[in-house]
């Protein structure tokens, strides 16, 4: 009987806890779905980007993608950098642009020769070699052009030119052009440079090797909206073509140092310092006695110095009689005296060219010396900012002056006073 009782009470629990256990299922079932959170770390969801949407469409998905590679393309682009020169290259920018910036003018140029080919060593080290051997004197007063990094070198080969807009905030574009027959017009082939900064570019054109056939178009446009157009050439002459706007005024500034290119290398420091070609008028002066220049150098291997003394007296425009001296210091006599003529040309912007023909006339050395008796060269001549001072180089053929040696370079001589 007890045991009968006992197992009806718990069939009644039994029957209470299966109610109980239904009721829950009923509420559960009439709150609000939940999200199902796994303790299974594989399934947790990625973090979500605070400053993103937390359902962003599918739409907005791809116009981001499509953002992002518009954005990629503009930075292939994007004009180059500004790049930042030295103190002294931008001093000297700025001493240009000061120099160039008159009402009409939209930029300066420079014409820096001509490379053929592609370099041995490499353009990164074969062009600022080539750069400075062939523009040696103008790096020295404009030292911003060897700084002017890839990023502003336009092509590897060509006429090269040195473009420095006046404005520094100019908008500049470059593409290369070829003339069409039937539209009578240059049509872009191709883009070659956008910036809106200003800065000074290198730009290879005239593809071909001739300098007057122009296949590249330069557009300058200043922070005032003045805009000129320029195809970089050279004219008949070899002088960089200028660009002139319709009403004839000069848009442009040659800055390009012609005579530069004919000068010796070793002149490059001098004219860089202001040294200038040479006239008749500074050489000779205006008085039939001529003027004197003197130095005092050692005479060869002799271990012993002279002095030597060359007097040019004026006779035309362009040339007259030169006497020539020399005496060993300490003594009286004269070891040599030359007579002859002298004829020059005058290039103001770089070394003017003497020729000299000398004849071995009187001295101690005449009739006994086994060295020339007559002598006929040209030589380079530069005048100091003073006036009071002549270098003379090296002889075009090698034939050294008596104050000069095979190892000779260059002499400076004093204007004699009295």
């Amino acid at each position: 009987m007890k045991t009968t009782h006992q197992r009806v009470l718990a069939l009644l629990l039994a029957l209470a806890l299966l109610l109980s256990l239904c009721a829950c299922g009923q509420n559960t079932q009439t709150e609000p779905d939940e999200p199902k959170i796994s303790t299974d770390t594989a399934d947790l969801p990625a973090k979500a980007d605070k400053n993103a949407p937390e359902n962003q469409p599918e739409e907005a998905i791809s116009q981001s993608g499509m953002s992002d590679r518009t954005s990629r393309d503009e930075a292939m682009a994007t004009p180059p950098a500004q790049y930042a020169f030295s103190q002294e290259a931008e001093t000297s920018l700025e001493w240009l642009r000061n120099r160039i910036d008159f009402p009409t003018t939209r930029f300066g140029a420079a014409y820096l020769g001509y490379v053929g080919g592609l370099f041995e060593e490499g353009f990164e080290a074969g062009f600022p070699s080539w750069l400075l051997e062939t523009n040696e004197a103008l790096l020295l007063e404009y030292p911003f052009i060897a700084e002017i990094d890839e990023g502003h070198i336009i092509g590897g080969a060509g006429h090269l030119y040195c473009i420095v807009p006046v404005d520094e905030n100019a908008t500049v574009a470059i593409n290369r052009v070829q003339w069409n027959e039937k539209t009578h017009t240059d049509e872009v082939t191709e883009v070659l440079y956008r910036s809106e900064s200003g800065e000074p570019v290198l730009l290879f054109a005239n593809l071909d090797g001739i300098a007057y056939e122009a296949d590249t178009q330069v557009f300058i446009t200043d922070n005032s909206g003045n805009t000129c157009e320029w195809y970089p050439s050279l004219d008949a002459m070899s002088y960089l073509a200028p660009c002139i706007s319709e009403a004839g005024d000069y848009l442009s500034f040659d800055f390009t140092k012609y005579a530069y290119y004919d000068a010796p290398s070793d002149f490059a420091d001098w004219l860089s310092d202001g040294w200038s070609g040479m006239t008749a008028l500074g050489l000779a002066g205006s008085q039939s006695d001529g003027m004197g220049w003197i130095t005092e150098t050692m005479v060869g291997e002799t271990g012993r110095y002279a002095y030597f003394s060359l007097c040019f007296r004026p006779g035309d425009e362009a040339g007259g009689a030169v006497d020539l001296e020399w005496t060993y210091k300490g003594s009286d006599d004269t070891e040599e005296m030359w007579s002859g003529f002298w004829t020059i040309q005058t290039i103001q912007d770089g070394p003017s060219y003497v020729t000299l023909s000398l004849s071995l006339v009187g001295g101690k050395n005449y009739g006994v010396t086994d060295g020339p008796m007559y002598l006929c060269e040209t030589y380079p001549l530069l005048i100091s900012p003073s006036g009071t001072e002549l270098l003379v180089g090296a002889g075009e053929s090698g034939i050294c002056l008596p104050f000069m040696s095979q190892s000779t370079t260059a002499c400076v001589l004093t204007q004699s006073v009295g």
